[in-house]
């Protein structure tokens, strides 16, 4: 029962590092920290500034996503499952918002 108290935590602590790290460069990419993003974007995408706001705020809802599931982890075993379930939507959301970031800013995903 410990161990499985301490596994629980140690995921938990896990998913909010995982979340704050996304959550800073989120932050960094929307309030125009440009040396985060790839060089070929900061050259070529004509409207940068729009770009790097789109990416920053769906990176943001990626760290948001992992706070959730961490959270989630810490309300119980009951939850567990509902926070997992949270973060791979929100994570495969972000994930659609970015491709679609990626074609409307740079005509695609790859240029």
């Amino acid at each position: 029962m410990v161990n499985e108290f301490n596994d629980i935590v140690i995921s938990a602590i896990i998913f909010y590092v995982v979340g704050l790290i996304l959550l800073i460069a989120g932050i960094a990419v929307w309030c125009g920290k440009t040396g985060l993003i790839h060089e070929y974007h900061r050259r070529n995408v004509v409207d940068f500034k729009n770009y790097r706001k789109a990416m920053g705020k769906a990176i943001c809802g990626m760290g948001l996503s992992a706070f959730v599931c961490a959270s989630s982890f810490l309300l119980g075993t009951d939850w567990i499952w509902w926070g997992i379930g949270a973060f791979t939507l929100g994570f495969t959301a972000m994930f659609v918002i970015l491709y679609f970031v990626q074609k409307k800013y740079n005509g695609g995903m790859f240029g």
